[in-house]
């Protein structure tokens, strides 16, 4: 070797050929590499999304949950090119879960020199639906727990002696926060404003609630009144889809649950009634409803299923969520 460098000319050109190689040899497996972290970050991200949205189609049925996988999928993108999956692409592994994979062919830069012109990247999501059992935002009353389906109409305030679920002298107003959380505040003021703004404690399915004794007529009017007041032409119609849905809301397209008007409240048992007095009862589900409107003295709601934020858990609350789970 030592003879060939001293007396073999054009050395220095074969030499720097063999450094061109590897340079270019290292080129490419740090920029394709990079380029292929990047693109399996970004497909990834699309298949999160995807299985989150078709997750969210569970509730009605196995083919609108892979549509809007699909749909989803389809409106993000890999590297310049959309995501395109395929009906064999979306399974569901367990009644309550959807799974999306993805895959995408990747042109490399640099690499072709070594022979390799495309890389093809995967990546796979589950995401489930469950049901949320702990969240913040809710209105100040709490109701029995009667078994409702989504369309009945319940009364959420009760305005005369004898509602169900109760002594004399509860007629669903409670406090917050919960007793086992802090200090409930009581009160016509905190009570209507709860009402108004909603309360920024936290509820949660087992929290012990301190009633608010007494009928509280003029709060609960001001507070619906004003509450009605930022969504007036939003009303709730029993056509709309399966169940029936809010529609001609000012803050959301026909069917959301962006009204203002759409509350959520505890529910308890209604064979536990509070004894009368400031006592208190145990929650055990939540519940969503559509603010209706007063008939006499009492405050009714339309019982609804609604997407929410919150701590999932097990059990028979009608707010729903999605998470990922792979």
């Amino acid at each position: 070797m030592k003879k060939f460098i001293k007396e073999t000319k054009g050395n220095v050109i074969v030499f720097t050929a063999i450094a061109m190689t590897c340079m270019i040899g290292f080129a490419a497996l740090s920029i394709d590499v990079s380029t292929l972290l990047t693109a399996r970050n970004e497909l990834q991200c699309a298949t999160d999304a995807a299985a989150l949205s078709g997750a969210t189609g569970l509730l009605e049925s196995y083919p609108e949950s892979r549509i809007r996988a699909i749909a989803t999928a389809g409106r993000n993108q890999c590297m310049n090119q959309c995501v395109d999956l395929t009906a064999s692409d979306v399974t569901f592994p367990q009644t309550n879960q959807i799974m999306v994979q993805a895959q995408l062919p990747v042109t490399l830069n640099f690499s072709p020199v070594l022979g390799i012109n495309s890389a093809n990247i995967s990546a796979i999501a589950v995401a489930e639906l469950g049901t949320i059992v702990g969240t913040k935002g809710l209105k100040p009353w709490a109701v029995p727990d009667m078994n409702y389906e989504p369309g009945d109409i319940v009364c959420i305030k009760a305005g005369v002696l004898g509602a169900p679920g109760t002594e004399p002298s509860f007629f669903y107003p409670i406090d917050f926060p919960p007793m086992n959380r802090g200090i409930p505040e009581s009160g016509a003021c905190v009570y209507r404003e709860n009402i108004i703004h909603t309360s920024s404690s936290y509820v949660s399915v087992g929290d012990i609630l301190q009633v608010e004794p007494g009928n509280m007529v003029g709060p609960t009017q001001q507070g619906v009144n004003s509450l009605i007041g930022q969504d007036p032409d939003a009303y709730w119609d029993p056509g709309f889809g399966a169940t029936g849905g809010v529609v001609n809301s000012s803050s959301g397209q026909d069917g959301s649950s962006l009204s203002p008007r759409v509350v959520i409240i505890p529910m308890y048992d209604p064979t536990l009634p509070p004894d009368s007095g400031r006592n208190n009862i145990t929650v055990t589900r939540l519940g969503a409803f559509f603010v209706t409107g007063f008939q006499g003295k009492s405050l009714y709601g339309t019982f609804m299923t609604i997407w929410h934020h919150g701590t999932f858990g097990g059990g028979s609350s009608m707010l729903k969520g999605v998470r990922l789970v792979q």
